[in-house]
């Protein structure tokens, strides 16, 4: 037969098999369901994940707070001048230097630290430190507190960012398997159906 032919033959039977509007839905393969029940329970697994980020960046906020420990102000005195920075352009802020200061704990201990401070301060001049039972000088609140959410909102991203990796990895596998099962069923079927075909176009 003519391959003009056998094209012809071809062309007047796809029609007949397209799905014509109202004709009941094209039977559901295994592996079509099994898609379906990973997709819904990655879904439901990706929600948890959302929620799991917001508990351990709660979670990892609070410890941060409460690792810094309790802080109490004291006034110190700036035991050198504390230079001013070098020139650099104005909209660049000027950083903070390191100088020697000196507090007396309740105790009437005497104590010395480098700090960092505001450029430009002469010596004696009077700062506040925040320190905390130990003696250990701390940030002031403020900046905890910004430190401690900057560490909270990333182990929150960092969980939702690692979960939601997982499930795609995971949907990516389950999608190369239905494939794989898919095209090995489209070849035992093609190998059952072709020999029937060949006869009827022959």
């Amino acid at each position: 037969m003519s391959g003009d032919r056998a094209r012809a033959i071809r062309g007047r039977r796809r029609p007949g098999r397209m799905r014509r509007r109202g004709a009941p839905p094209l039977p559901r393969r295994r592996t079509d369901r099994v898609e379906d029940l990973v997709a819904w329970l990655l879904t439901t697994l990706g929600l948890f994940a959302v929620l799991g980020c917001l508990l351990v960046g709660h979670a990892a906020h609070q410890a941060a707070l409460g690792n810094a420990g309790a802080a109490s102000p004291v006034r110190a005195v700036l035991l050198a001048d504390n230079p001013p920075p070098p020139a650099v352009d104005q909209r660049v802020r000027s950083p903070r230097l390191r100088a020697p200061v000196v507090w007396t704990s309740p105790d009437g201990a005497a104590h010395v630290a480098s700090v960092s401070l505001a450029p430009a301060l002469p010596a004696g001049s009077a700062v506040t430190l925040w320190v905390d039972r130990a003696g250990r000088v701390m940030a002031d609140p403020a900046e905890r507190s910004a430190e401690a959410l900057a560490f909270g909102i990333t182990a929150g991203l960092t969980v939702v960012a690692l979960s939601w990796a997982l499930l795609t990895l995971a949907w990516s596998a389950v999608c190369r398997v239905t494939a794989s099962c898919n095209a090995a069923g489209w070849a035992r079927e093609w190998a059952r159906v072709e020999p029937r075909w060949r006869r009827s176009v022959s």
